[in-house]
């Protein structure tokens, strides 16, 4: 064994991964549950070969992969051993975020949903997703997918002698606030990572047609507020889930 080895072994007993996931403990399987449990573990039992530390969330998946299919109704006939493309990626990723509950519930999903020979929907972009969201930006997505047109707004100074404008602030949106983000702050940085993962459509020149939406923002406690003597524009614009963002939440959320 090589040093490099060494380590990482060394690191992983340290690591309190077995605790995390006996903290997650469900309660105990219904008895439709208790059926589909010995099915899902033998669908899973070529990947359980492929990943390293399979042992230390087992038990998690052991329970939440069966209640998934219960859940939905799935017969037992439709379960299948995953894509190794879509599953190893999705179990190696949970070894380490599945502490946060946002990320855990997307990749449970999105695991069953390979394991349903009647899905082709769980794509391999997907894993790589939620590998790159934080908690509050899975909050916001969920948020999104039951009301998917959201308002956003920002203040700019119009400069004396014509000299142009200037932002007073990045754009405002109170949907942090709305799913109790640990950063709800955050907004403008959660925006852009949604987009560029495709996600979400960002409209700068396209607003709301409901004034309310925009009245909501302006009364926030956290909206910008400047004196009355300083010329300011408001600057309305809106984000939404885009086609494929919706299909993201299709198989990874419901």
């Amino acid at each position: 064994m090589n040093k490099k080895e060494s380590f990482g072994g060394e690191l992983a007993k340290q690591l309190p991964v077995e605790n995390i996931y006996n903290d997650l403990a469900h309660p105990a399987l219904s008895t439709v549950g208790q059926g589909l449990q010995g099915i899902t573990k033998l669908a899973l039992t070529p990947i359980s070969a492929l990943v390293w530390g399979y042992d230390k969330i087992s038990d998690y998946l052991d329970v939440a992969i069966p209640e998934y299919f219960e859940k939905r109704k799935i017969k037992k006939e439709k379960i299948i051993s995953p894509d190794p493309m879509v599953a190893v990626p999705i179990v190696e990723a949970m070894r380490y975020t599945s502490h946060k509950e946002e990320l855990r519930e997307m990749f449970t999903n999105l695991l069953g949903a390979a394991m349903n020979a009647d899905s082709i929907d769980a794509h391999p972009a997907f894993v790589d997703i939620i590998k790159q969201l934080s908690p509050d930006e899975g909050k916001i997505i969920k948020y999104l997918y039951k009301d998917d047109k959201q308002p956003m707004m920002k203040l700019r100074i119009i400069l004396d002698d014509g000299a142009g404008e200037n932002d007073l602030s990045p754009y405002f949106s109170d949907i942090g606030y709305k799913v109790n983000c640990y950063y709800p702050q955050k907004f403008p940085e959660y925006l852009d990572n949604l987009h560029r993962l495709g996600i979400v459509e960002v409209y700068y020149d396209r607003f709301l047609v409901d004034e309310n939406y925009y009245d909501e923002l302006k009364v926030h406690p956290y909206f910008p507020h400047v004196d009355e003597k300083i010329n300011i524009l408001e600057k309305k614009s809106m984000y939404e889930l885009s086609a494929f963002g919706k299909k993201f939440c299709e198989v990874c959320l419901e």
